[in-house]
Order: structure tokens, then C-alpha cells, then sequence
């Protein structure tokens, strides 16, 4: 699990669990929520008693856990970013400054212009 400061009196956890779920609206599962409380108790001084609010999510990740950028080789015009698992809100601004490169087929500036290739979908056809 992970947790970080959220504002002066609130923290912001995740079990960061990779369970396979097929696509749906994901609630969080209590057992998940109060084993979080009983984590983050035990390994740090914080006294955790009371929840504010819970969320889940889904989140997706390549066979090779790389993320996936690119036109699709077998469907023309469709575009891939995904992938991105646990690291989406870090790797966002990347992801997207990568993906308005290659649509509009402009080089993306570095650091991106050599990395296209190790993320792009191509990787998957045999």
C-alpha cells in the first residue's frame, strides 16, 4: 500500500492492488478500506479512526507492463494511450504531449523523441 498528506488533517491511501477485473464501475470493498486503516496503523505513529471518503478505480496495464502509445497496426485510425497502470497522473503530461506528437506527426521533443517505438502497439503483432 501507499499513503500521502492530502491537506492539513487528511491522508490519501491505496492498497495498490492488481486484482483482474473485467471493465465495470468498481466500488472499493470495505475488507480493502479496513485492512488500509489497520496497515497504515500499524506501520506508522498515525491513529487512523474514521474515513472521510473512499473510491476505487480501474486501472490498466499492458501484457508487458509497458504503456501502450501509438497507432493500432490493424485498425486504421485508431489511436492507443493506455497502459499507463498505477502511473497515470505522473506520466499524464508525458503521455500527452507524446500522443499530440505522433497525431499530428510532428517529432516529440526530448526526452520523448527516441521512445515511441517501445511503446507503440506494434510491439504486440507477430
Amino acid at each position: 500500500f501507499y499513503f500521502k498528506p492530502e491537506g492539513a488533517d487528511q491522508i490519501l491511501a491505496s492498497p495498490a492492488d492488481e486484482d483482474p477485473v473485467e471493465p465495470c464501475d468498481v466500488k472499493p470493498q470495505e475488507v480493502d478500506v479496513a485492512a488500509g486503516i489497520e496497515a497504515i496503523n500499524r506501520a506508522t505513529i498515525l491513529d487512523v479512526r474514521s474515513i472521510r471518503s473512499t473510491w476505487a478505480g480501474l486501472r490498466t496495464f499492458a501484457p508487458d507492463r509497458v504503456p501502450v502509445v501509438g497507432f493500432d497496426p490493424g485498425a486504421d485510425g485508431f489511436f492507443w494511450c493506455a497502459g499507463q497502470g498505477g502511473t497515470g497522473i505522473q506520466t499524464s503530461p508525458a503521455m500527452a504531449a507524446l500522443t499530440a506528437g505522433l497525431i499530428s506527426g510532428e517529432t516529440p521533443a526530448p526526452p520523448l523523441d527516441g521512445i515511441a517505438p517501445e511503446l507503440s502497439p506494434q510491439r504486440f503483432v507477430q
